[in-house]
């Protein structure tokens, strides 16, 4: 008996390695495409594809594995786009607890009330991480309070806000749809 539960949880313990190394390779290839947005001021209006991927990855394979792909997501992108890990990895763990927050509830994804709690858990966990990402900048960086908030608060909540609202229960559904057609439900 303590063999058969010693096996399972060796392999959900793979599995959650394996969505997780899954989800920073989908976070480097999305952050790789140029950014569709409308820069408005200070404002940027857009969508940021990382974030519904760590909040659905979160979803599905729970807190760790949602903390994984936005950490080392998070770092992977930093250094292969800008060959440089800024602040060292704060930022990096500000986006791991999007994937943390997002990965408490459980999701039955073909329900439409689960995909709603989704939109709002992975919204509630972008909100601390952009709060997060405002206070390292505020600490760390040698800045004013005006600027922190108009070129790094501001423009992760007007990207980054609709993005956990709105693309997250689609992506959330879309895998729900893919992986019911590759393995039928029992």
């Amino acid at each position: 008996m303590a063999e058969a539960l010693n096996i399972q949880s060796s392999e959900a313990t793979v599995w959650t390695i394996v969505y997780s190394f899954m989800g920073v390779v989908a976070i480097v290839l999305v952050s790789a495409l140029p950014k569709p947005y409308l820069a408005v001021d200070v404002l940027k209006f857009g969508i940021l594809p990382s974030v519904a991927i760590i909040a659905v990855v979160g979803a599905i394979r729970g807190p760790f594995a949602g903390f994984l792909t936005g950490y080392f997501g998070t770092i992977v992108v930093d250094l292969a786009m800008y060959n440089a890990v800024v602040t060292g990895t704060l930022p990096a763990i500000a986006y791991g607890v999007l994937g943390l927050v997002a990965g408490l509830g459980t999701y039955d994804f073909s329900n439409g009330r689960s995909l709603g709690k989704l939109a709002i858990l992975s919204t509630v966990g972008f909100v601390f991480t952009a709060l997060l990402v405002t206070v390292i900048a505020l600490m760390v960086e040698v800045a004013s309070t005006l600027a922190i908030v108009g070129f790094v608060l501001l423009p992760l909540l007007t990207m980054g806000l609709p993005t956990a609202l709105f693309l997250t229960p689609v992506l959330a559904w879309f895998y729900h749809a893919s992986m019911s057609r590759i393995i039928p439900p029992v």
